[in-house]
């Protein structure tokens, strides 16, 4: 089963950047952030912490 929240999420754990997850999906930074902003709210739980240098995962994340 694909879920398209969960594969942007992955993309962007696994490059630590919003921007860089966009480049590798080929969708701007703005519908990543959103992606991952929906799939958050689904789940009731914040996933990264923003930071000035990328963002990195929580617990829950």
């Amino acid at each position: 089963m694909y879920d398209k929240h969960l594969n942007v999420f992955l993309t962007v754990a696994n490059s630590g950047s919003f921007s860089k997850a966009a480049k590798k999906l080929k969708i701007t930074p703005q519908a990543v952030l959103k992606q991952v902003q929906l799939l958050e709210e689904k789940l009731g739980v914040k996933l990264f912490l923003r930071t000035s240098s990328g963002v990195v995962l929580t617990g829950g994340g």
